[in-house]
């Protein structure tokens, strides 16, 4: 299972590390609110179009016997219970989570944007910490430490060199905690009786947030129709960059988010953060001949360890509440 999710951390991290240069091109040239918006709401739709193909291909498959059909449509009915959870998803990783970072992503560089949004999992062990009274275990204790003394030697030079605002570390910071909120608060997907409603549960949240920032940049003086038209038609536009975001980077990198969400614990499922500044820093040398010091290479095999010493940590509290759970059944029973 380890070999899984460090596959799927690793894939994560890739997609969206590669992010980062097309949300620069992007919000350079629109309203940073509207651009998220028509992003996470073209990707919502798209899972969630997704989804009904596969339930009505499912369906066909099983249309002979009643009895899974009936179990399928009383299961489709539980939908109407999931929109707190996904109401709660679009507001803690859309729109503040998502929609700060649009907006902090206009005073810095990709590079640096990626550094400080990679705070996350941070945030994550403080507010699980002063709020829920969790404890990290060592190893994910010390793998935080490595990642945040990787982060500071990562971060130090673009501040020095003048790569990044405060204006935009401020607006990241704040990205960065409702992040970590949404990652505690919100409902594991397998506790609400079925992971076939992931490409559901992930579109739907994605979608609600999307059309959040929407109504956000009209009430603050963006025209949706003047950037959507700047995406699509104007000459050296951003489609390419847009249609990558959104289908690559969104669509497939939030199903992989949630699906780590449930399968682990918080802090692990956002240790993507560590290594997406990484990825960028390294994408940025191979696509735009960005120059690569020591200090990053160094930087990039500590916060490196400290994701293996995350992974590699015995603990996972989700796991070990469901077996608790089931042996406290089993008791009962006896």
């Amino acid at each position: 299972m380890h070999i899984v999710i460090f596959l799927a951390i690793g894939i994560l991290s890739f997609l969206w590390g590669s992010s980062f240069i097309p949300i620069k091109n992007i919000v350079d040239l629109i309203n940073p609110l509207s651009a998220f918006g028509l992003r996470f709401i073209t990707a919502g739709l798209s899972l969630v179009l997704a989804h009904y193909i596969l339930y009505s291909i499912d369906n066909r498959r099983s249309s002979k016997n009643r009895h899974d059909l009936t179990r399928k449509n009383n299961k489709n009915r539980k939908v109407v219970g999931y929109w707190k959870q996904w109401t709660l998803s679009g507001l803690f990783f859309i729109v503040g989570g998502q929609g700060l970072l649009a907006l902090g992503a206009q005073y810095m560089s990709s590079g640096a944007t990626a550094l400080v949004n990679s705070t996350i999992p941070i945030w994550v062990a403080v507010i699980a910490l002063l709020i829920f009274k969790s404890l990290p275990t060592k190893f994910t204790i010390v793998g935080i430490l490595a990642g945040f003394i990787g982060l500071i030697i990562l971060i130090s030079p673009t501040i020095n060199e003048g790569e990044s605002s405060w204006v935009g570390i401020i607006f990241l910071i704040l990205s960065s905690i409702s992040w970590a909120f949404g990652s505690l608060y919100v409902k594991p997907i397998s506790e609400s009786d079925s992971k076939k409603t992931i490409l559901l549960s992930t579109g739907m949240f994605m979608s609600i947030g999307g059309i959040s920032l929407i109504v956000i940049a009209i009430f603050t003086g963006s025209s949706i129709i003047s950037d959507m038209y700047i995406i699509m038609f104007s000459i050296n536009g951003p489609l390419d960059s847009f249609l990558y975001l959104t289908l690559i980077c969104t669509a497939t990198g939030y199903v992989i988010f949630y699906w780590l969400l449930e399968t682990t614990t918080p802090s692990l499922a956002n240790t993507f953060a560590y290594i997406v500044p990484v990825v960028a820093v390294f994408l940025g040398w191979m696509i735009l001949d960005e120059h690569i010091t020591n200090t990053t290479i160094i930087a990039t095999v500590i916060i490196s360890g400290g994701v293996a010493l995350m992974i590699s940590s015995p603990s996972f509290p989700k796991t070990t509440n469901k077996s608790n759970n089931n042996k406290g059944r089993q008791q009962q029973q006896k």
